[in-house]
């Protein structure tokens, strides 16, 4: 859901207020309370309209004390809850009812119970609570610190940049980012009250805001969090992401092969892909990447398409190493660019990334065109220029430099956007700023740059709503009946789902299974299995989630009397190597051959729903890891994109004639479908394997062999799961 309105009005106040209170300043002693009150008067904020509560002293810091909350003015526009955790609830309750606003509640060390309390008194409040355990807020803009440390970072530049985290240290990346001000810096901390997602929907709002930064620990609301980017696209305003730390999904022991290629992660990657908002690995990446994006005149990014320009081999390897790790393409120049640079640049090859130095007998007009030419080739997006910018460099080495820039701004002049790239992470000269035209950034470090470059080219697509729930699905009555059977399963007994369920499931989701019988004894196998040879044989166990693994699997069954021997090597293995494990009997299925093992699965998380994916399949999964990843429930458009990143994809259109050309439509089909089997039992099946999927040489028919679903286990101190509409 979107932010509340009266979150947006008390983010309003706590941003802009004309009235603070601040409760938890000592007489005695420098305290966190002090400090922010320090900051406040050193930025000039009017002290007739700062309060400072507090039951005994006379004045704190040469300010009158006002005795009690109760005798604050009121309608007071936001209080500093600067208190042991055991006080803070007890004050906040205090401040509603006087009227309050808003409320900043640094505090660090509640224990469980009291950040519970406190979160659900800020949901019910019609006051804007913030924190706890947070650095403050800073408005950069008008001059309003709210901040609890006494003049660290409160004197930031003014700009467009508004950086919101998690985190209070990474508040810090605001000094790694060159030529970039900042309109607000707003640390959330724990967010029992307002949340990143609240900030995000208030700041496209904001006048002063061009670019936002975001720095996550987690996300408690996946739907208000996309609300929050939608305002912001909607607003024009670029938005950039730095996760920190793990989410759930790795975090605990996995039955299904999903749970250990899901990378923890991955739900995250994923969101941020759908949202297309750029993720960042580091804080230099986003400190560089906020200033790219807040540069002025900065021409927009049509895509991920970078020509590279250096003065230097060396310097164009190095880049052309970096740039394959980073989501950009440096793609050849056309034949005609490549025609008229050879006649420019004598004796140089003509390559991107282009060693523009190469040629010894180009004279600098012609050195200055190559830079245009290349800028301009239709197949450049951006620009990127390599060469030494480090702040400290000498005057003749700044003169050096005054002349390369020359070719910089040539390439300006194709009207994309251009960067200085510093062949290190040292900050830079600021001389550089007079060397180049309006609009060219000069940044720290040749993989920064590309991650900024990368970052401009997002941010473009509309933010995709909930997908329309396809025909062909289980309705609401029948969805019910099969939800409340897996509850009632997974109620009685933790781990997989039994293998009668599980085809009732796939099969209600039309997914197409390999025709199949389950059997007590070898006499119904014979029965089931005349024929049909040949066949494939498995235990039957609820014990034994991989069965391949301990001998539980026998292929290639091609007469009854090999039926037997099958089964009774099966028995014989199995209970060699797990004697605890209950053996209700076998599977036996129709062996379908002339395919490619394909693997399709899902893990359920209880923020994202569940994360789905797809690649090669068989029983070395794990070792070939050949995975992609998306948020459930897929379009078939994002189905078909995932199959697509695989290598698997590249055997199914016939690589190198190994098999013939294989449709994909079928295994998109089914891990569309597989999706909305994952989204509407969020909170009841963990995760899921179906591996392998076969999918058959040419027509890409599908049909899957071996499925695994592992049913969420219940929680003493969760027993709730998430219900689905």
């Amino acid at each position: 859901m979107s932010a509340r309105p009266t979150r947006l009005t008390g983010i309003g106040s706590l941003l802009r207020p004309r009235t603070v209170a601040v409760v938890g300043a000592s007489a005695r002693r420098p305290a966190s309370g002090n400090q922010a009150i320090a900051n406040l008067r050193r930025h000039g904020f009017p002290e007739d309209r700062l309060y400072v509560v507090h039951p005994s002293a006379s004045t704190i810091d040469g300010l009158p004390v006002v005795p009690d909350i109760a005798a604050l003015p009121p309608g007071t526009d936001t209080a500093l809850v600067s208190l042991p955790g055991a006080a803070v609830l007890e004050t906040l309750k205090s401040l509603e009812a006087a009227g309050c606003r808003s409320a900043l509640v640094p505090s660090a060390g509640l224990d469980a119970l009291q950040s519970g309390e406190i979160a659900a008194f800020a949901a019910a409040s019609s006051m804007a609570v913030h924190g706890n355990n947070c650095m403050g807020v800073i408005n950069v803009t008008d001059g309003i610190p709210l901040w609890f440390y006494d003049g660290v970072l409160t004197d930031q530049r003014r700009g467009s940049v508004s950086l919101v985290s998690q985190s209070g240290s990474a508040t810090f990346l605001a000094r790694a980012t060159e030529d970039a001000g900042f309109a607000k810096i707003i640390s959330t901390g724990n967010e029992v009250g307002l949340t990143t997602a609240d900030y995000l929907a208030w700041l496209a709002h904001d006048s002063a805001t061009e670019v936002v930064g975001v720095v996550l620990e987690s996300i408690k609301d996946v739907a208000a969090f996309t609300e929050g980017v939608r305002a912001l696209r909607e607003a024009g305003k670029p938005v950039v992401a730095l996760k920190v730390g793990r989410t759930a999904l790795g975090s605990r022991a996995s039955m299904a092969h999903t749970g250990a290629l899901i990378g923890q992660d991955a739900a995250y990657s994923a969101l941020f892909e759908r949202l297309d908002v750029p993720l960042v690995d580091d804080y230099d990446e986003m400190a560089v990447t906020l200033q790219f994006l807040a540069t002025p005149a900065r021409p927009a990014t049509r895509g991920n398409r970078v020509a590279v320009i250096t003065d230097s081999g060396g310097e164009a390897g190095l880049a052309a190493d970096l740039a394959a790790r980073h989501p950009v393409r440096l793609e050849p120049f056309t034949p005609a660019t490549v025609a008229r640079l050879c006649e420019l640049m004598p004796d140089a090859s003509i390559n991107n990334p282009f060693d523009a130095g190469a040629s010894p007998t180009a004279d600098d007009d012609a050195y200055n065109l190559s830079y245009e030419l290349a800028a301009r080739d239709e197949n450049v997006d951006a620009v990127m220029v390599v060469m030494e910018a480090h702040d400290t460099m000498t005057d003749p080495e700044l003169d050096y430099a005054a002349d390369l820039c020359e070719g910089v701004k040539a390439a300006g002049r194709a009207g994309k956007p251009v960067v200085i790239a510093a062949s290190s992470s040292a900050n830079t000269h600021q001389r550089f700023r007079e060397f180049t035209a309006p609009g060219v950034a000069v940044l720290r470090g040749i993989g920064n740059a590309f991650t900024a470059l990368a970052a401009s080219a997002a941010n473009t697509r509309p933010v995709p709503v909930r997908p329309r729930r396809p025909d062909g699905l289980p309705g609401p009555d029948t969805l019910a009946e099969l939800r409340s059977e897996v509850a009632s399963h997974t109620a009685a007994a933790a781990g997989p789902l039994p293998d009668a369920l599980c085809r009732r499931l796939l099969t209600a989701y039309g997914l197409p299974l390999t025709a199949a019988a389950l059997v007590t004894d070898t006499e119904q196998a014979l029965q089931w299995a005349e024929g049909r040879y040949p066949v494939v044989a498995k235990v039957s166990s609820p014990d034994i989630p991989h069965r391949s693994d301990i001998g539980g699997v026998v292929i290639d069954i091609a007469g009854p009397e090999q039926l037997r021997a099958a089964l009774e090597r099966i028995t014989a293995s199995v209970t060699a190597a797990r004697p605890d494990a209950v053996i209700k009997g076998f599977e036996i299925q129709d062996q379908v051959g002339g395919a490619h093992e394909a693997m399709l699965g899902f893990v359920g998380d209880p923020v994202f729903g569940a994360v789905v994916t797809v690649g090669s399949g068989g029983v070395l999964v794990e070792l070939e890891a050949d995975t992609a990843f998306g948020l459930a429930p897929l379009t078939p458009g994002e189905a078909h994109d995932r199959i697509a990143r695989t290598r698997m994809a590249r055997l199914l259109n016939g690589y190198r004639n190994l098999h013939p050309t294989t449709d994909t439509d079928a295994l998109a089909d089914a891990l569309h479908r597989l999706s909305w089997l994952a989204d509407d039992f969020t909170g009841l099946i963990a995760e899921a394997d179906l591996n392998p999927a076969l999918v058959e040489y040419g027509t890409g028919r599908v049909r899957i062999v071996d499925a695994l679903l592992v049913g969420e286990p219940v929680s003493d101190t969760d027993p709730d799961r998430k219900a689905r509409p």
